[in-house]
């Protein structure tokens, strides 16, 4: 089974999308940081409440020397935060796979022999394994790009092919 270690953005995303629970049925091992939960607000930390609770979402805290690696870490890439560190010490302590759209914590966990997923693999997953439809992927994939988050970044070929592919499976 694929551990994956959520970054906050992609967290806000699946909140501000409704798409939570559809993401947490993914068979997949789900990890993310105390730090990076302290960068959500109240109603999001309370949506993810119940996938906290009910042991599907994992929270890493770490321990005093593992907090002065993650400060290691943001020395060597100073424009990461405490945060973005933290995902990347979680990833590599659970031998998992990193999920954000950061460019730049993309590169540097790269870097580190990270393997690193971003939202277009999220719903390449959610329509492979018919969570969503392919119209759905569609019509959220729109809302992420246009209102949700437009200052993403998301490749724009990538984004069109996926949904040239949706919509001939809708045919």
């Amino acid at each position: 089974m694929i551990i994956v270690v959520n970054d906050a953005n992609v967290l806000i995303d699946l909140v501000k999308l409704h798409l939570l629970g559809e993401f947490f049925s993914l068979e997949l091992i789900f990890h993310t940081t105390d730090l990076v939960l302290g960068e959500l607000n109240d109603d999001q930390l309370e949506q993810l409440q119940e996938y906290i609770n009910g042991g599907i979402l994992n929270i890493t805290t770490f321990s005093s020397e593992e907090l002065i690696h993650i400060g290691q870490l943001q020395v060597e890439k100073p424009q990461l935060s405490e945060q973005d560190c933290s995902a990347i010490l979680c990833a590599q302590m659970v031998e998992g796979s990193l999920i954000t759209s950061d460019n730049t914590l993309r590169k540097f966990a790269t870097s580190k022999n990270i393997t690193v997923r971003g939202h277009l693999w999220i719903f390449d997953q959610l329509v492979a394994h018919g969570i969503i439809s392919p119209q759905e992927a569609i019509e959220k994939l729109t809302a992420l790009r246009t209102t949700i988050n437009p200052r993403l970044g998301l490749p724009n070929a990538e984004c069109e092919n996926r949904i040239s592919q949706w919509e001939l499976l809708q045919q």
